[in-house]
């Protein structure tokens, strides 16, 4: 049967061999991971839990975490509606019904060229997490945190 099967593509073998070559050749230095705690932050990969110690973690997912955008500003332009606003008053000299207008308005600006954002902490206990080992397997750089594609909404900051 497989010389059938060779018989009628003749590339099998050639692909098993190209790829038995590729395993042996180039190392997976990538694991992922799962969070078991975020303070402190445990992440259990490759059968272990590894701690602080063991972690190096990219500055996007560490808590408090402020980035600086800059190019932002671009012109406003609002319409205040008219409104009217009832109430009753009570002061020193009078009391009686309150009546206060705000006329329709129109407001023109531009927001700020530049704002800092603080970033809360991105990593939760249970994400799925992707790490890159060191070569001798005693240190690992978590690098990003994973999502299954339209499972589970992105996080806006």
């Amino acid at each position: 049967m497989m010389r059938e099967q060779n018989a009628r593509d003749p590339f099998l073998g050639l692909n098993a061999h190209i790829r038995s070559q590729v395993q042996r050749e180039v190392p997976n230095y990538y694991a992922v991971g799962q969070v078991l705690s975020v303070r402190p932050l445990v992440v259990r990969a490759d059968g272990m839990d590894l701690d602080q110690e063991d972690l190096f973690i990219a500055e996007h997912l560490t808590a408090g975490w402020t980035e600086r955008l800059i190019g932002l500003a671009w012109p406003v332009s609002v319409k205040l509606p008219y409104k009217q606003l009832h109430g009753e008053c009570h002061c020193s000299l009078s009391t009686g019904d309150a009546w206060v207008i705000y006329p329709e308005e129109s407001v023109e600006g531009t927001t700020p060229k530049e704002a800092e954002i603080i970033h809360e902490t991105p990593l939760k206990e249970g994400d799925t997490v992707l790490l890159l080992r060191s070569p001798d397997g005693q240190t690992y750089y978590l690098l990003e945190r994973l999502v299954k594609v339209y499972d589970e909404p992105i996080s806006i900051d």
